[in-house]
């Protein structure tokens, strides 16, 4: 049955959990040069070459002048391209180079969060973590 000092304890233990992941999110970032928001621009852009960078912003729910910043950075890092859209010469679309491919290659195997997260999970059946997932989606549907 729930019981209101339960929502604390819920609270308390969603931060600790997410800022230990980001901790360590940031660490693997900087381990290959970039912030956690570069690498998560270079994946998307890796996924699905060609969005345009208010494409990236939506998707990402970041504010524009960030984004362009990431971009500009990656740009120079040669890590992404922009290129002018054949349909709009007016639009930029953004690719990853193929050093930024290699780099989200090296990122996925290295990444310090997931590869914790991964371990942590070891202890838990495949039922208790898809009861996880349940009640994270649950929640997340109330909020």
């Amino acid at each position: 049955m729930y019981d209101n000092r339960h929502t604390a304890e819920v609270y308390h233990s969603f931060f600790s959990v997410a800022r230990q992941l980001k901790r360590l999110a940031h660490q693997s970032a900087a381990e290959v040069g970039l912030t956690v928001h570069q690498l998560d621009i270079l994946r998307l852009i890796r996924k699905v070459p060609g969005l345009t960078q208010k494409e990236v912003t939506e998707r990402l729910r970041v504010p524009k002048s960030r984004v362009s910043l990431h971009i500009d950075a990656l740009v120079e890092k040669e890590l992404a391209v922009r290129e002018t859209s054949p349909q709009d010469r007016r639009e930029t679309l953004l690719r990853p180079t193929s050093t930024g491919e290699e780099l989200c290659e090296r990122y996925d195997r290295e990444d310090q969060s997931r590869l914790a997260l991964d371990q942590a999970l070891r202890q838990f059946s495949a039922e208790e973590i898809g009861s996880l997932l349940d009640m994270h989606q649950r929640l997340l549907d109330k909020l």
